[in-house]
């Protein structure tokens, strides 16, 4: 039930002593739709209209671009915001079991509307003359700073993982929310409508919210895979030198990964070329655009996807590599580095645009 009182009190507390109203809060965070209806929506609301205020009174355009409001345009705002909350939730949470902690959507929730309280804000005075823009901007990067402190107490993502959660998580919240922009923008109020997408046959497979789907289930599956190369251990031979067999291996890893990289860039540019030539565009096109994109400037999910599909050791993999560089630096500070910049020196025509 919504008590305006205890609303007023988490933004004060999420706002001014964040650690404390995070745990004070965690005993009642196992029920959603209570910080549904008792912050999260409130939250939502009261941001979305401050903001259609403050916009009666500026001159046109905030500093960061964006138009006035109008009531159906906020309205608009109100319903995305909603649904974009839950579907960063469900993402985070449904990652955070991959990552070895709680997979609970009410957690989730409770975990990301307490850290965007500053980016609430921030949206609400968006509109201030000068410095509102700035200001969301800011605010909403702080948002994302407390994310991360609030992740590990909330789902319990063991430390040794969380930085990969909190990447793969947020990377997969922006595609999808991307691919829902671009989907819903003919429904914004006065958006141009003239172009559609063509939804085809829109089966689970296609869908962007699924795990299933080829967005979010691509996520679950380089969290799981960058889950599994974080246990991978290796202990190197003693004298620290390189094996023949290791480097070789390392070449095959490496020119795979240029070959998959490559791939994926060829099929966003005939994407982005289609997009610019106006050609109609369907559900499928649009995630793999996003997919593609992801790959290209992704976090080095192909490379611990081939090694890992093959086989092969993530750890021994990174210490191979690093033992490559290091040989490339230094030549011959010592006999082992000498021995690995012969072997080095050897395939350099295959090693140099990896090491390099």
């Amino acid at each position: 039930m919504f008590d305006p009182n205890r609303t007023l009190a988490l933004v004060k507390g999420a706002l001014l002593d964040a650690e404390t109203t995070w745990r004070s809060y965690l005993p009642e965070a196992g029920d959603w739709k209570r910080t549904a209806l008792l912050f999260t929506g409130p939250l939502i609301v009261l941001s979305t209209v401050l903001a259609y205020l403050g916009g009666l009174t500026s001159s046109g355009s905030s500093l960061l671009g964006m138009f006035r409001p109008t009531i159906a345009s906020s309205l608009f705002n109100m319903v995305f915001a909603v649904i974009g909350i839950g579907i960063a939730a469900f993402i985070y949470s449904a990652l955070a079991g991959v990552f070895g902690g709680k997979r609970d959507f009410a957690l989730g929730l409770a975990a990301l509307t307490l850290a965007f309280v500053p980016g609430y804000v921030g949206q609400a005075f968006s509109w201030l003359p000068w410095i509102g823009g700035l200001l969301a901007f800011g605010l909403g990067i702080y948002s994302l700073v407390l994310l991360w402190r609030i992740l590990p107490l909330y789902l319990e993502v063991p430390a040794a993982k969380h930085a990969a959660h909190y990447i793969v998580s947020l990377i997969a919240t922006i595609i999808v929310m991307a691919v829902l922009g671009s989907l819903f923008a003919g429904m914004r109020p006065g958006a141009d409508i003239s172009r559609s997408f063509d939804t085809g046959s829109y089966s689970d497979s296609g869908n962007p919210l699924s795990e299933s789907g080829s967005l979010l289930g691509a996520a679950v599956r380089q969290g799981e895979l960058m889950a599994a190369a974080q246990e991978d251990q290796y202990t190197p031979p003693a004298d620290g030198e390189l094996a023949e067999k290791q480097v070789k291996d390392f070449i095959r890893t490496m020119s795979r990964v240029a070959e998959v990289r490559q791939a994926k860039a060829a099929q966003l540019q005939e994407l982005k070329a289609r997009a610019e030539n106006d050609e109609e565009m369907s559900i499928g096109d649009l995630t793999s655009m996003m997919g593609s994109a992801t790959g290209l400037a992704g976090i080095g999910g192909v490379e611990i996807e081939i090694v890992k599909t093959s086989g092969g050791n993530w750890a021994e993999h990174t210490w191979v590599r690093d033992s490559l560089r290091t040989a490339w630096l230094q030549k011959d500070i010592n006999d082992t580095v000498k021995h690995n910049y012969e072997l080095y020196q050897e395939y350099e025509s295959e090693l140099a645009p990896y090491i390099q």
